[in-house]
């Protein structure tokens, strides 16, 4: 009877420690590259803080930093503030770009609280084809996932006729990837990269797809004026309309959330056998 009674004391304990653990939130650091105070970090910290299977952290850019890809702030002092509630979470704002703000959470103020899961976003504007290279949004979770983290990044196409896009439709079509990447995790050195179409009510749901490596509509240098020899140029940029099949950027003009796995490693493994005459380059002489 005494064996019998221990057994079950051992079970229960077991049981509740299983149960505490499935019930332990899942904790996220949420960055992105348009600043602390962008409507788009406040929409998705606010459905995800609203969930109690999530715990959020923010620690976003102190003003806005797009187009910095993955520029890291590291020639000065970087000042760190609380920054009071971003959609009901802790928020922390950072004098540097976003991946060094994704750094400066992951290494300095949640280095004793690692988060499960570095989201960057929403971001205003999209991300896709080529200009996720440039992407301070995409950078931010690259940079993550090099720190050895698991990161998705979201951005919202944008809308010519509607400058301030409501976030809070993007925020929900969000929440359900990241929902899925918390039951499943990503492959290390692999980080997702998904597109919102500008429009919610013509989504047509969810699609895998490849890096559009289609060029820009418009990509040039327009000359404003000149002063003392010095000429002051305005960038003239548009992004691509998406032609190539299978693309993100096709799928995204189409209605398709896009969902495109970004790897770390870059290494063109499919010309290394062509390379091989450049082992045998000759040795330069003194």
């Amino acid at each position: 009877m005494k064996k019998t009674l221990i057994l079950v004391v051992v079970l229960v304990l077991a049981t509740s420690v299983a149960w505490a653990g499935e019930t332990k939130p899942f904790h996220i650091l949420l960055v992105n590259d348009d600043g602390i105070d962008a409507p788009g970090l406040e929409a998705l910290a606010a459905v995800l803080h609203a969930d109690p299977a999530y715990r959020v952290t923010v620690v976003a850019p102190t003003d806005h930093q797009s187009g910095k890809g993955s520029a890291l702030t590291y020639t000065r002092e970087i000042a760190v503030r609380p920054h009071g509630l971003v959609g009901g979470a802790k928020a922390w704002s950072v004098d540097a770009t976003p991946a060094t703000a994704a750094r400066v959470g992951l290494a300095f103020l949640l280095a004793e609280d690692p988060p499960d899961l570095v989201v960057s976003g929403i971001n205003k504007g999209e991300n896709v084809g080529r200009i996720a290279w440039y992407s301070g949004t995409v950078g931010a979770a690259r940079e993550a996932v090099l720190a050895g983290s698991t990161a998705v990044a979201f951005s919202l196409q944008l809308n010519w006729a509607d400058p301030q896009p409501d976030f809070k439709d993007a925020a929900r079509w969000a929440k359900p990837v990241i929902d899925a990447i918390r039951s499943q995790a990503l492959p290390q050195g692999v980080y997702l990269n998904v597109n919102i179409p500008k429009d919610p009510a013509s989504i047509t749901g969810y699609r895998l797809c490849r890096q559009g490596m289609e060029p820009p509509q418009v990509a040039r240098f327009d000359l404003k004026r000149e002063h003392d020899g010095v000429r002051y140029l305005k960038s003239r940029w548009a992004p691509a309309m998406g032609n190539g099949a299978g693309s993100d950027t096709a799928a995204l003009h189409r209605g398709s959330v896009t969902l495109t796995p970004l790897s770390l490693d870059a290494t063109a493994y499919r010309v290394l056998p062509e390379l091989t005459e450049l082992m045998d380059l000759p040795v330069p002489q003194e």
